[in-house]
């Protein structure tokens, strides 16, 4: 019955550690907690008495209403990123309602299968650290329960009720240090098998598919747009995306690190029906092609990098994207291995090209100068032959509110012609206007926009600018860039990261995924933009600083491993399953080769040092190696001898004793051994005789079996008698005919059982 107990306790545990990995890649800890506590209670609350479990119509009815509501919420639209998480939630409520039932065997399996059914959910949806971990954990304790469920339990103990198994005494058998065994053996298969299906499994190398690139915890990847259709809540997250290695003009590290502002996409242009941003594709736009050694210019023309030019060296931990994330303004690029680079000059951004052959961005060096010289901006983006035509915006509401607040600021007479230079002083007056009407008190930064509710006919901007007033960044970016493109003022919206996070020690900018940002930039001259940020500052750096001293605590801890299970098993795509692949063959062969030479070398070192030649040398080799094989197997062979004479209570040495301990009387040490894996193990203080009549209660087959067993023994160590090659094979008859017994009476008992 301890077995039972023990599987049944298990299976607890892999409900447990299921439940709290799937609420884990919900972001929500409360939730699992909550979770793991409703399991726990259900083992104390209905482990004495079964009219405290929940009666079966109950559980139907629950279970029925659980199913009716994931299948109402994945019906209408099949979408394949729905599909787990409501799976999962399904089986995360259904299975603690199967916890407070009344449970045989079978209902147990069900729970090791739903438990499996929520760590597969949980791993669709998220690569955190804590999740991979309790996965790994629930996959070994779902090995365990398969492999007990599968040999030890019998149907009748099955049917006992909580009540009776509760308090049964454990002791440790033979059978049970077998079974741990085979539960070690069937765990390191599982592992062995499970790494060569992870290393070997081709793999797409883009794992944002419809499964994976929409889950909340899966891994992230930059937005190419910026869409405002459906406003939610936003729960920022330290997870660390980039580090960022700065190095001065003079090569050196910032003493005094400030904000760093990492440009990411340029997008220009609205479109009013589905509410998004996006960028205007270039004519202009040119291919740099890197070979991973040289940096490769950005402009046409040479620029002077003697001065205020500085080093950034960029590596990618838990971000998928193809953007080049770079502070204003980039000049040259160098990327790890051959890559081709698209560049656009109008917008002075970078993107991967080909990111289905040469793969993610996984790190690259940068040079920028930030305060670019007006030659250096005109090498990088041209020099244009006119000024572009004032831009426009297509919502008309956004409009009407533009001219009404140019005009509360007293800048309704500001005009000035297309051609001139007093544009770019109107559009920097009317801009930072705007900006600081943003940034007042009449609007509100909050992440949380369940409250904003998208109506008929109005457009998310207009709603934000003259009814709800509360928004994150891209709101605020939206309305800026909206209200200024509304009159005329060139304008564009810049999506990336605000850094603060700044490791002393590192000497590195760490970039996290709360560290998302936008802002907007108009146009200051005829290659100069200036930034203009109207998003509140006491919000803007809330997030980097607001997060507690046991944050950055744990941060500090667990930053290092977080990143490594992210570089090296979250992101094991196709790309680095090849760069895996090829290190490995490297190795393969390189190590073949000093296998090969090593016989070699060791002889030629022996021969120059003793001046015999390799021949004797090789010949000394295979003496000494003989040697120690003979040695091992008289060591095997003495240590035999020692546990049969320990085994049969031969204390006195001698050649009779010796020959009887390891061949006369070797019948005699099997049987034992058989009746120990049973359970049956004869104690050390109790006579071969006594030990017979106690096995006849409990295994009278075996036991008449054992009684002729005894009676050969006795008479070959008591009476001398030596048995010949006839009595020899009658012996070895009685262990089969004793191992036959054992395994029918297991049987039978089972038969009688269920």
């Amino acid at each position: 019955m301890s077995d039972v107990i023990t599987c049944r306790r298990h299976t607890l545990w892999l409900a447990m550690v299921s439940l709290l990995a799937f609420a884990l890649s919900q972001r929500s800890l409360a939730l699992g907690l909550a979770a793991v506590a409703v399991a726990g209670a259900s083992w104390l609350v209905t482990g004495r008495c079964t009219r405290r479990m929940l009666h079966p119509s109950v559980v139907v009815v629950l279970v029925t209403i659980i199913a009716a509501v994931v299948i109402s919420q994945v019906w209408p639209r099949l979408d394949p990123a729905r599909i787990p998480r409501w799976i999962g939630l399904g089986v995360f409520f259904g299975m603690q309602v199967r916890l407070w039932a009344r449970r045989t065997i079978s209902d147990e399996r069900q729970v090791v299968l739903l438990s499996g059914v929520l760590l597969v959910a949980a791993g669709l949806q998220s690569t955190d650290l804590a999740v991979g971990l309790l996965i790994i954990i629930g996959t070994a304790l779902a090995v365990d329960c398969v492999v007990r469920f599968r040999l030890l339990t019998p149907n009748a103990l099955a049917r006992l009720p909580h009540a009776v198994w509760t308090n049964v005494p454990r002791r440790k058998t033979q059978a049970e240090r077998d079974l741990r065994r085979v539960i070690i053996a069937a765990l390191v298969l599982a592992l062995l098998t499970s790494a060569a299906i992870f290393v070997v499994l081709p793999r797409n190398p883009d794992p944002g598919g419809p499964l994976f690139g929409s889950g909340r915890g899966s891994r992230l990847r930059f937005p190419s747009d910026l869409s405002l259709r459906s406003p939610k809540w936003i729960d920022p997250d330290d997870r660390e995306l980039l580090s960022v290695d700065w190095h001065g003009p003079d090569g050196k590290p910032p003493v005094v690190a400030e904000t760093l502002r990492l440009r990411g996409q340029v997008l220009d242009r609205y479109d009013p029906v589905e509410f998004r941003w996006f960028a205007r594709i270039g004519p202009s736009q040119r291919f740099i092609i890197n070979n991973g050694t040289d940096r490769s210019p950005l402009a046409l023309s040479p620029i002077d990098e003697r001065i205020n030019t500085h080093t950034l060296h960029v590596n990618f931990r838990g971000l998928y994207t193809d953007i080049i994330f770079t502070p204003w303004m980039p000049i040259s690029i160098r990327g790890l291995n051959s890559q081709v680079f698209g560049y656009s000059p109008s917008s002075c951004s970078i993107k991967l090209v080909d990111i289905e052959t040469a793969g993610v961005v996984r790190g690259y060096e940068a040079r920028v100068q930030p305060f670019p010289s007006e030659s250096a901006l005109t090498a990088l983006q041209g020099n244009p032959q006119r000024l572009p035509p004032r831009p426009t915006f297509p919502v008309e509401a956004v409009r009407a509110t533009a001219l009404q607040w140019i005009e509360e600021a007293g800048l309704s007479g500001l005009t000035a012609s297309p051609e001139s230079d007093e544009r770019w002083t109107r559009n920097i007056r009317i801009g930072q206007a705007f900006e600081e009407r943003l940034r007042s008190a009449r609007f509100n930064y909050s992440l949380d926009l369940r409250g904003f509710i998208q109506r008929e006919g109005r457009d998310p901007i207009d709603l934000f600018l003259n009814e709800y007033r509360f928004g994150h960044c891209e709101y605020f970016a939206s309305a800026l860039c909206a209200l200024c493109q509304s009159v005329g003022v060139d304008a564009r919206i810049v999506t990336g990261f605000l850094v603060h996070e700044y490791d002393a020690s590192d000497r590195r900018y760490s970039v996290r995924e709360a560290d998302a940002h936008a802002w907007v930039e108009i146009r200051s001259g005829n290659v100069q933009w200036r930034v203009l940020d109207p998003t509140p500052v006491a919000d803007d750096t809330s997030l980097a600083s607001d997060r507690g001293v046991w944050g950055h605590v744990l941060r500090f801890l667990l930053g290092p491993l977080e990143a490594a299970w992210r570089e090296r098993i979250a992101r094991f795509d196709s790309v680095a399953q090849e760069e895996f692949v090829r290190a490995f063959n490297e190795w393969t062969r390189r190590t073949y080769r000093q296998v090969r030479a090593w016989p070699s070398a060791i002889a030629e070192s022996l021969a120059e040092r003793t001046g015999i030649p390799q021949a004797g040398v090789v010949w000394i080799a295979a003496v000494t190696l003989g040697t120690a094989s003979s040695l091992s197997a008289a060591l095997l062979l003495w240590r035999r001898l020692q546990r049969r004479r320990n085994l049969l209570g031969i204390t006195r040495t001698g050649r009779m004793r010796a020959q009887i301990g390891l061949r006369d009387g070797a019948f005699y040490a099997d049987a034992l051994a058989l009746l120990a894996q049973v359970g049956c193990a004869r104690p050390a203080w109790q006579s071969p005789r006594a030990f017979a009549e106690t096995l006849q209660s409990a295994r009278p087959a075996a036991a008449e079996v054992f009684h002729a067993i005894i009676d050969r023994y006795y008479m070959i160590r008591f009476a001398g008698r030596r048995p010949d090659a006839v009595r020899r094979a009658h012996d070895a008859a009685l262990v089969e005919r004793l191992r036959a017994a054992l395994i029918g009476g297991d049987a039978h008992n089972r038969s009688r059982r269920g």
